[in-house]
């Protein structure tokens, strides 16, 4: 087996099926291609439907311990010699598979890479962030890096929507981290990866359709959990958190500002986002 696909699946069934089928477009190996969804979701919806429809498909029903532990459950399960993480709102729009092998077989210092994302209309998505900087210059500037395809390895990380990673490697770094439930697993493993001195790339000559947003849910949630992440994150690599929380206030309140002057509709959401920010600050004061 050469690669291994690992799916993890919250509710979102009409998502997870768009995912698949092309995945099974799209494969160019055949069956060397195995494909695993964990089912973290509340109803058995998703695991029932999976079962009963894609005889070729391996599916898990998992409890749901955050994005990390369901696909360290994949991992496991997985005999491909490559894995790929693949986010459930993602489409593959063309052929991959034989193009990631032939990444990692030309350079064995090669351990994880990600490729480009594109929104539904094929414009530009983020495929890539800065690991420790945040705030308006740094999120200008990645904006710019990602539209021109420039990759900092050792400052950045590829989206977790799509992690090409040798097997070997990822069991090598430790997995996942299980304490984070979402958010930043990506930038952490990345460190780790990095720290047993191995290769992280970005290619920007195959693309793959991303919904942004579309399995993360209720927002404000989701930005608690984020901060709960980066907090955690910060502690373990002694990352100035109070300096990163300030930067999101300064971001979020610029943008807040541009928004009222626009009469941009979101104006209520950034709000909430910006009261959540502030309230996190105050309550995390004086601890790191």
């Amino acid at each position: 087996m050469i690669f291994s696909v690992i799916i993890v699946s919250y509710e979102n069934l009409n998502i997870l099926i768009d995912c698949v089928e092309s995945i099974e477009k799209y494969n160019d190996i055949g069956d060397e291609l195995e494909v695993i969804v964990v089912d973290n979701s509340t109803t058995n919806t998703v695991f029932d439907y999976v079962r009963s429809n894609y005889s070729k498909i391996k599916i898990v029903k998992n409890r749901n311990r955050g994005f990390g532990e369901g696909n360290n459950v994949g991992a496991k399960m997985a005999k491909g010699e490559y894995l790929l993480f693949l986010n459930p709102d993602t489409i593959l729009v063309e052929p991959i598979f034989e193009f990631a092998t032939g990444k990692f077989r030309e350079s064995m210092e090669l351990a994880m890479f990600g490729v480009k994302l594109v929104d539904i209309n094929m414009k530009q998505n983020m495929s890539f962030y800065y690991m420790d900087n945040s705030g308006t210059i740094y999120s200008q500037l990645v904006k710019l890096f990602n539209y021109f395809g420039v990759f900092l390895e050792g400052k950045m990380f590829v989206s977790g929507a799509n992690m090409f990673i040798r097997r070997d490697v990822f069991f090598e770094a430790g997995m996942f981290d299980e304490n984070i439930f979402m958010y930043y697993e990506e930038a952490d493993i990345t460190r780790r990866i990095i720290k047993i001195n191995k290769k992280i790339r970005y290619f920007g000559d195959r693309k793959i359709i991303h919904l942004e947003g579309k399995t993360s849910g209720n927002s404000e949630k989701a930005l608690e959990r984020r901060i709960e992440s980066l907090n955690y994150y910060c502690e373990k690599y002694n990352v100035d958190f109070d300096r990163r929380i300030r930067s999101e206030i300064r971001y979020t309140n610029l943008k807040r500002i541009v928004y009222l002057i626009t009469r941009n509709g979101k104006i209520d959401t950034i709000c909430r986002s910006l009261s959540i920010l502030k309230e996190y600050r105050d309550r995390t004061a004086g601890q790191h």
